[in-house]
């Protein structure tokens, strides 16, 4: 007889824990998620932080918190890690009573881009196992991988000589807001520079002296086009990562830098620009924009046989029948900017050599912009190749 009533109530504490369970097993339970460092190179190591906190008195043997992130966030642990199109992970806890668990999960970014994780999924289960029970909590972690970095000789070097050249051929004009001191007067000095305060306080005539600028600024234009299909992408991260190099070597040397792409936000699908700017904040605007180009949103490797029917329609009578299918092949720069970029200095960064991109490059040369073309290639390939652009041209090695 005792052990009937023991076995009931074994089964009456069994049917209450599991409907006590299944209705409050999610109150005041919370979790987070958050990278240590918002933004990393490629290549380099962070940590993403998981945290757990139940704010409750009924404990939870069994929590899983599942976390789908891309793949190209490799951790350094990879068990319960499952490898598809993204990386599921699922971690255990068992969170008593009051109870806050953190977690850290190093990782490596091994590739450019853009990271959010957007929801946290908790999977709760009775004292009994019973269940499971599913709790989905919105994130709001990201982390952006700027480019790789390269080798800042080549960049220095090239962004000082262009400096140079244009300083050299730009005529200086002094500038009334940057005061530099006060001299003597000269005969050939205008009275309209005569510091009067200065003449009252030494009875001598006295002028002001201004700075000159020659209000330099760099655009730096990526064309993430290939001549072919067969175009490899490694080489169109190249234009990317050579652009934020000379996007940081500029503004680290104090001139204002504009960037222009072809390329697609991996969030709005807009082009990729940045208005000129300059400081440290700017590098960062585009440093997080070339982050977010997604090379497989548009797809710039045509075939031979789609560039020969592209150019034939192009150079053909009916432009605007053909215009159309070339709108988003057609770099930004060809429309709306160039004419307020051909006079200041010009990085062209492509691997392409398209007849028609060439062309317009050259246009804006002859109207007196100063261009430098840099044309990543690939150190094992060896090509040689028909030089339509008259202009500077720089190969970048590219190593696999």
């Amino acid at each position: 007889m005792g052990f009937l009533w023991i076995g009931a109530a074994a089964f009456l504490m069994f049917l209450i824990q599991g409907m006590v369970y299944s209705r409050y097993w999610d109150r005041g339970l919370q979790a987070w998620l958050w990278f240590a460092q918002p933004a990393l190179r490629e290549g380099e190591q962070g940590e993403l932080k998981e945290v757990v906190e139940n704010r409750k008195r009924m404990p939870l043997p069994v929590l899983h918190v599942n976390l789908q992130l891309n793949r190209s966030l490799v951790f350094a642990s990879q068990e319960n890690t499952a490898l598809s199109d993204q990386t599921y992970r699922r971690d255990v806890f068992s969170v008593l009573p009051y109870q806050r668990i953190t977690r850290t999960l190093p990782f490596t970014a091994a590739k450019r881009g853009y990271y959010p994780c957007r929801e946290v999924e908790l999977v709760g289960r009775t004292l009994f196992f019973q269940g499971p029970f599913v709790k989905k909590i919105p994130q709001q972690a990201f982390l952006y991988v700027y480019p790789k970095a390269i080798s800042m000789e080549l960049v220095r070097a090239a962004c000082q000589e262009m400096l140079g050249e244009y300083l050299w051929k730009k005529r200086l004009f002094e500038d009334p807001f940057s005061f530099q001191g006060i001299r003597d007067y000269e005969p050939h000095d205008s009275f309209r520079q005569v510091n009067w305060k200065a003449y009252g306080r030494t009875g001598q005539l006295k002028v002001n002296v201004f700075e000159h600028t020659a209000m330099a600024k760099a655009e730096i234009l990526l064309n993430l086009k290939g001549d072919s299909i067969w175009t490899e992408e490694i080489l169109l991260e190249g234009v990317i990562r050579m652009g934020a190099a000379l996007a940081e070597q500029w503004i680290a040397m104090g001139v204002p830098v504009g960037l222009q792409t072809n390329g697609r936000d991996l969030v709005s699908g807009a082009l990729v620009t940045v208005r000129s700017g300059a400081g440290s904040a700017h590098a960062r605007t585009i440093l997080q924009a070339l982050s977010r180009i997604d090379l497989s949103k548009t797809d710039f490797r045509q075939s031979k046989e789609a560039c020969s029917r592209d150019r034939a329609a192009w150079d053909g009578a009916d432009r605007k029948a053909a215009s159309w299918r070339r709108r988003d092949a057609e770099p930004v720069w060809l429309s709306d900017w160039k004419n307020s970029i051909s006079g200041g200095m010009i990085f062209y960064v492509s691997c392409s050599e398209r007849e028609e991109d060439v062309k317009q490059i050259e246009a804006m040369r002859q109207r007196g912009a100063q261009i430098l073309w840099v044309r990543p290639v690939i150190s094992r390939v060896a090509e040689e190749r028909k030089r339509i652009y008259k202009g500077p041209v720089m190969e970048w090695r590219v190593e696999e």
